[in-house]
Parts: C-alpha cells; structure tokens; sequence
C-alpha cells in the first residue's frame, strides 16, 4: 500500500514538473519551482473533485443546486489553471483558485447545513489557503473563513437536527480526506525534494570550494588544511614544470591549460590510493604521501618522473618535472614548506626532471 502511495505521489510530480517545464520553462533547481508546483498540484487537484461532485450531482444522486455550483467551481478551476500556464499569472490563478475553493465550500455548507457532514469542506480551506498565500496571508484568510463558518454554525444551534449517515455522507468525508491526503502527500513530497536539492547544492559547493577549477585536484586551500590538520607525519613534495612559460609563450595558454590538465591526470594516476595531489597554484602541485618508508616514498618520486617524461602530451616536446621533496608534520608546517621549496630549487639547478630529498628544520 505504502509503495503504491509512493509511485502514485511521484507519477504525479512527474506530471507536474512536466507541464511546469513546458509551459513555463521553469525546472526542479529554479527556486520558484516548489511554490508554483504546490500552486499546480492545488488547481489540478480542486477541479478535479469539483468535476468529480458536478457528475456526482448530475449523474448518481442528482441534485441541480450543488450540481450548478460545482460546474462553476471547475471552470473556475481550469480558469486557474489557463492563468497559470497559459498566461504565466501566478498570483491570478491562485486568487482564482482561492475564490473557487471557498465559494464551494461555503455554498455547499449553506445550502447542506449539516446535511451529509457537509460542514467538513469547511477543513479544506485552511490547508489550501496555507499553499497559495503562503503562512501569513493564509492564516489571516483561514481566520476570517474560520469566523464566518463558526457565526453561521454557532447560529443554528439547537436549530439544525442530527445528520444521518448514509452515501451522501460518505462520499463527502472519503472525497475531503483523499483531497487533503493528496495535498499533504505532495507537501511532504516535495519538502523532501527541496531538501535533496540544497543538500546536493550544498555538496557541490563544498566540492567547488575544495577543487581546482581547470584540473579536478584539489586546491591550495584544501591542502593547506589537510598539512595543517593532521596530526599525522608524512611526505610532501612540491612539483613544478620544467620550462612551462615557453609552452605558454610559444604555444598559447589553451595548450598550456591542457597540459596542465593532462598532467594532473598523469599524477593522480601514478600515485593512485598512494598519495593526494593538489594544485599549489600555477604550474606547482602538492603531493602528500601518508604511512611510506623514505625508500618507498623515493621510489614512488622516481615512477612519477618516468611517467610524466614518458607520456605524450600531445604538443610536440617532451614534458618534465623537477620535485622538491621533504618530511612535513603540522607542528613544522612552515619549516617544511621553506624546505621543499630550497629542495625544488635544488632540483630546477640540478638539471630538471629530477627529485631531491631534503630534511626539513624546525620552526
């Protein structure tokens, strides 16, 4: 059952992101999207119980009075819905809508009395109300209908007779249930896809703030964090490209975007689960290395540099890098990183494309 209230409620969101999509280019990230979903839901689901009760009175238990005001309140109601989506009127088809709901309501409560549990209709109101005008407006509106309804019934005391319980009755009570049923459902549902939407915002966000934007690595922030915050000893070395400002100057700086790119895949490749990479800024990468032997730590260096010098980028030359490599810990943080840029430079004189290992000083 619970399933079937489930694809039931979602075929439904479906329809409704379709026809908003189509007929008013609005989609599920635009943040006007859940109000005018609850505005379509409402229209959609009114007229329809309106037209339901115009057969009903036509057709099963005929009854011309309630007949002709239900007949009123669907085309009132797909009035509503032409505004909508026709004439992108939002704020007119909900005042249309809300005239519609509250003129039924009320003329089948005056007409009934309490016939039929007809002064039930009087709970549909306040949720609608609450959908279209928003908190506020809504429980001002449900407050003065609330005032008239409860005038016209406290003036009938000792007036009106019992009310039997018989199909008319019946209907009344299963049709205002499903119809605040649905309205609920659809609430609750896309409160939920609300929530699912920010929280997959915010993940991007904080993917976004983490990340470099051309290379996919991590950035300078993150690993500046991630030295500062651990409470671990490790490898860092700091990489650089060989000669990278002839590539810019002689081949542009798209060629030299994609070279960047490509060797960012090249690294975080050769390092796999090993190691994290980063951008440090420019043509300059951070690799940190956790739980490794400087033996291991070396040797992974070396297959690095043979990757890279080895792999086709694509542009007619070799490309190279030189590493500066040293033992960081968080409390040495600044030490470290004056030790692996003196170990880089070390590097860059010692004829590129090489590593150098040095020890780091304290602070």
């Amino acid at each position: 059952m619970r399933e079937g209230l489930t694809i039931l409620v979602m075929k439904g969101a479906r329809v409704v992101e379709s026809l908003l999509e189509k007929y008013l280019g609005v989609t599920k990230s635009n943040e006007q999207y859940r109000h005018l979903s609850l505005v379509l839901i409402s229209i959609l689901t009114c007229t329809g119980v309106a037209a339901f009760f115009a057969f009903y009175n036509l057709v099963i238990d005929y009854y011309p009075p309630l007949f002709y005001v239900d007949a009123v309140g669907t085309l009132m109601g797909l009035l509503s819905l032409s505004a909508l989506l026709l004439f992108r009127r939002v704020l007119l088809a909900s005042f249309i809508l809300m005239l519609m709901v509250t003129g039924v309501c009320l003329m089948v409560i005056m007409d009934r009395n309490n016939l039929d549990y007809s002064l039930a209709w009087a709970l549909v109101t306040p949720v609608v109300s609450v959908f279209l005008m928003g908190f506020l407006y809504g429980a001002l509106y449900s407050g003065l209908y609330l005032a008239f309804v409860a005038w016209f019934a406290g003036s009938n005391l000792g007036v009106w007779q019992p009310a039997s319980w018989d199909m008319d009755s019946f209907s009344n009570l299963v049709v205002i249930y499903l119809l605040l049923f649905i309205l609920s459902c659809y609430y609750e549902f896309s409160r939920r896809a609300s929530h699912k939407l920010l929280q997959d915002s915010n993940e991007k966000l904080r993917i976004q703030a983490f990340t470099d934007a051309l290379t996919g690595l991590y950035n300078r922030r993150y690993m500046e964090d991630l030295l500062l915050n651990s409470d671990q000893d490790f490898f860092i070395a700091m990489a650089d490209i060989d000669n990278f400002k002839k590539v810019n100057d002689e081949l542009g700086h798209d060629v030299g975007d994609e070279v960047l790119i490509s060797l960012s895949k090249v690294m975080r490749s050769s390092l796999g689960s090993n190691g994290i990479v980063g951008r440090w800024g420019g043509e300059e990468f951070m690799i940190v290395v956790h739980g490794e032997s400087e033996e291991n730590f070396t040797g992974q260096l070396s297959s690095l540099l043979e990757n890279i010098s080895g792999h086709s980028f694509g542009i007619g030359r070799p490309v190279t890098i030189s590493l500066g490599a040293v033992r960081h810990s968080a409390k040495g943080h600044r030490a470290a990183l004056r030790s692996v840029d003196e170990a880089l430079y070390s590097a860059k004189m010692s004829g590129k494309n090489c590593y150098k290992l040095v020890n780091s000083i304290s602070d």
